[in-house]
Formats: C-alpha cells, structure tokens, sequence
C-alpha cells in the first residue's frame, strides 16, 4: 500500500528558478515586496503603452491604405496581445500562488523512487523547454534589433556617396523627425519589444512547467494503476489481497484526481486568455503570410524577407506546440483508461474486480482542456487553424 514519504523535499530552486526570475522582472511574481512589484508592474504597463501606441496611431493615420493596414497589424497585433496577457496574467496572481502550493503537494505525496523519477524528469523537460524558448525568442529579438542598424554597418563597411535611409522596425507614427531622432526612436523600440518578449516568455513558460507537471501527475497515476495487482500472493487469503488492492487503487484514482484538478486550474486560469491568444494568432498569421507572399512577388529586400519568414516561422511553432500540448492531455487521460482496461482483473477479489468495472465506466470520456470552452487544442485543433489561417490568406490574396 501506497505511504507518503516524509523525506521528499520539493527541490524548487532546482527546477523552477528560471520561472520566478521572469514573472519577478516584470512585476507577476506574488511572492516579491508588494511594493517592489507594484513599481514594476506600473513600469511594464508605462513600456508596453508606450510601445503600442505608435503603432495604434499610425494604423488610424493610414488613410485606409490597404497594404499600409496590413504592414501595421502584421506586427501590432501580437504586440496588443502580449499587453492583454499581461493583464490578464496578473489579473490571477493568486491562482499563481495556488499553482506554487498544490506543485509542492504534489511533491510532498510522493511515494517511492519511480514516482519521483517520473516527476523530476517532466520538471527536468520543464526547465529544459524554459531555457530552449528563452535562447530562441531573444536570439530572435536581438536578430530583428539588428536589422534596424544595418544601413549603419553598411555605412560603416561598404560606404557610399550618401548615408542609407535608417528605417525602424516597425511603422510607428512618432511625431517627431525619425531620421534625426533615430537612435532614441529605436531605443524607445528596443525597450519596447524586449519588455514585450519577456512577457511572453514568462507567462508561456510558466504555462508549459505547469502543463508538464500536470503530464507528470498523469503518468504517476497510470503507474499507480499498472501496479495495483502487483506483488500480491496467490496463496495470501483474499481479505488480505483485497486491502492491499482496494489501499492502491485509492492512491492511484487520488492522483488521477490531483491531475484533473491540476488541469482544471491550468484551464481556468489560462483558458479565456489563450482563446484570444489562438484567435489573434491565426488572424495574425495570415496577415505575415499574405505581406511575405507580397514581398517575394515584389521582389523586396532580402533582409526583410527573412525578417517575417522568421516571424512567421514563430506563428507556426507557436500554434504548433499549443496544440500539441493540448493533444497530450487527452493521451494522458486515455492512457490512464487505457491501463485501467487492460488491467489483470481476473486475479483480483471480485470487489476489486467491480471496482476495476466502476473506475472503467467513470474514465470512459477522456478528458480535454479548453479555450475558453470554445477551441480545444489538440492535432485537431491544429489542422483547423491552419485550415482557416490558409482560408483567411486567401481571402486577403483576393482583396
């Protein structure tokens, strides 16, 4: 029968430090001074205001030119969506706080040494997919910080009769000269995508450590059930048999609970937000493909046609990993009724025999997490964004 031990440690630090240094930057970490997080939360909302709204007034001022509009949004949505998921994340600093609890619970119920193995190597994943999207998403920032100065290397390199026109990242309506006040423009720009870069790498990450975990609950109570009629003795008498059964059953269904529940807080917390995450994502997706296909149609510079192909190569990983994540908390519910059904039931006692039989007919439907009870991301899922980002592409080829 299935003991807590007393001797886990929740090895915090360990697995989850990277995640508390980005939320505690930018003002999301409940734990720190709530004075200090207050400075840092009006902070990140004066930058990510005054980041967008350059781009918002010069969308207005676009005199509803179509590939102006299209050039505005192919950045500027996702740059509104980062600013809302700020808010919205900080909107649930308490169900942080109960993410942090119910993670060292978890922990602390561990019982021998496979458990925590299975636990360690999804926090393990956790940690190493932290670090994976932190070296991608800045490596490709500082590459798109770059292109802003290479008329200025160039200069530098390959000189000409005249300097080359400085442009910046993005169209932006400063009401200022550009060219003559370029540095502190693109200064102004840098801070700006940087501070909306670590947002989303603080919120995502967050999310994908706590999705693995609830993977990791799953496997715990799949392991749990495959080994319910292990290491029992024929020759043990059958009141016996059934304690020790019916003792490991409780624990196995407790962590199949641990994860439903988990999993319904990931999808609370995070469900409304990611719905208009996936949305505005498809939305912009197709936007960057149909200003790519222009680009390459009209034969643009090199350099910014790599630019987007890199960003919309995001869009595609982005809606990709979502997904998939989604797909994967229906296989690890399936493979927990899986294992139920294949179960040697016809060694056990015959009330563990009906209990087998009840656990089967309660875990029949498998369990999905939601977007805000509207999209549910999985491989599905996934073909239907593409389909509708392919769908919208076309229809703005046609306009």
């Amino acid at each position: 029968m299935f003991e807590p031990s007393s001797e886990m440690e929740f090895p915090e630090d360990q697995y989850y430090r990277l995640n508390r240094i980005l939320l505690s930057t930018i003002g999301l970490w409940p734990y720190d001074d709530f004075k200090v997080r207050m400075y840092r939360f009006f902070l990140s909302l004066l930058i990510l205001i005054s980041f967008i709204s350059p781009q918002v007034v010069k969308l207005f001022d676009s005199g509803n030119k179509f590939e102006l509009i299209v050039k505005v949004l192919s950045f500027g949505i996702l740059f509104v969506l980062m600013f809302i998921k700020y808010i919205t994340f900080y909107a649930i600093l308490k169900n942080v706080k109960e993410f942090r609890e119910r993670v060292r619970n978890n922990w602390d119920a561990l019982v021998d040494n496979e458990e925590i193995e299975i636990i360690r190597k999804q926090s393990s994943l956790g940690k190493l997919f932290t670090i994976l999207i932190i070296i991608i998403m800045f490596s490709t920032v500082f590459f798109f910080i770059f292109t802003q100065y290479i008329s200025i290397v160039l200069d530098i390199v390959i000189p000409l009769n005249e300097s080359r026109p400085r442009n910046i990242l993005f169209l932006a309506k400063y009401f200022i000269d550009q060219e003559k006040y370029f540095h502190i423009i693109a200064i102004h720009i840098n801070i700006g995508l940087l501070h909306s870069v670590t947002t989303g790498v603080a919120t995502e990450t967050f999310s994908v450590t706590n999705a693995l975990h609830a993977f990791g609950l799953f496997k715990i109570a799949s392991y749990r059930m495959e080994h319910v009629l292990s290491g029992l003795d024929p020759q043990t008498c059958i009141t016996k048999r059934y304690i020790i059964s019916h003792g490991k059953i409780i624990a196995a269904v407790d962590f199949h609970r641990r994860a439903i529940e988990f999993s319904d807080l990931l999808k609370t917390s995070f469900g409304p937000a990611y719905l208009f995450l996936f949305a505005a994502g498809v939305v912009s997706a197709s936007i960057n493909l149909y200003h790519l296909s222009q680009l390459i149609i009209l034969k643009k510079e090199t350099l910014e046609i790599i630019k987007y192909v890199v960003f919309l190569a995001m869009h595609f990983i982005y809606l990709t990993v979502a997904n998939y994540a989604g797909q994967e908390f229906i296989n690890s519910d399936s493979n927990f009724y899986r294992i139920i059904c294949n179960t040697r039931w016809y060694n056990a006692p015959l009330k563990i025999q009906n209990l087998i039989l009840f656990l089967i007919q309660k875990t029949t439907k498998c369990y999905k997490v939601d977007a805000g009870g509207m999209f549910s991301p999985s491989l599905e899922g996934l073909a239907t964004s593409m389909s509708m980002m392919v769908s919208y592409f076309m229809v703005l080829q046609s306009t």
